[in-house]
């Protein structure tokens, strides 16, 4: 079974958890490539191939938004592991990301 053409993975072996992050995106704007390039900076450092990011247009597909209660674009969703997490923005203020998605030391 093949992927959708929507999700990215990187996968890993080991215990650690596998994190899945949802990105919604408006489009190809400033606001989504920079979400996007600092979600892939973010996992690729700290959690080294134990996450999957499925990234969401919500000009080509609406109905997902509506799904997750999506209204704000760039929005991430920490889908797992639970709980839910949800962040908004381009994910700039790396510090309160990392805390969003308890990756950061201490973080609860």
């Amino acid at each position: 079974m093949r992927p959708s053409p929507r999700t990215k993975s990187a996968r890993g072996k080991g215990t650690r958890s596998h994190h899945h992050l949802r990105l919604f995106m408006a489009g190809d704007g400033p606001n989504s490539r920079q979400a996007l390039f600092n979600l892939r900076q973010i996992c690729r450092e700290h959690l080294k191939g134990h996450f999957k990011i499925e990234t969401i247009d919500v000009v080509k597909d609406f109905d997902a938004a509506v799904r997750d209660n999506i209204l704000i674009t760039p929005s991430l969703i920490l889908v797992a592991p639970l709980p839910k997490v949800v962040v908004l923005g381009n994910l700039s203020d790396r510090q309160k990301v990392l805390l969003a998605l308890r990756l950061l030391e201490g973080a609860a």
